[in-house]
């Protein structure tokens, strides 16, 4: 795995944990997903792809791979682990 997706994961980690923990950026991400999540250190052609398939209703455990997470911008559930 290359270093950048392994960044990209770990920063998508850390944004999830910060949508759960932290009502107001929570609260920016539902208000504004593109501009809060590159603002939080995802790349701009990572949130578009994950926007344009979340839209589509077809995301679960992007960018995380064997994930039982599944994302909606301002949430995530774990299912099993």
């Amino acid at each position: 795995m290359s270093d950048s997706i392994q960044t990209a994961r770990d920063t998508a980690a850390a944004i999830v944990e910060r949508i759960n923990s932290d009502a107001e950026f929570k609260a920016q991400v539902a208000n504004d997903p593109q501009g809060a999540l590159v603002a939080a250190g995802l790349p701009q052609h990572v949130v578009a792809e994950f926007l344009a398939e979340e839209l589509s209703g077809e995301v679960s455990g992007y960018l995380v791979g064997n994930c039982t997470v599944t994302c909606i911008l301002t949430e995530c559930t774990i299912t099993s682990l």
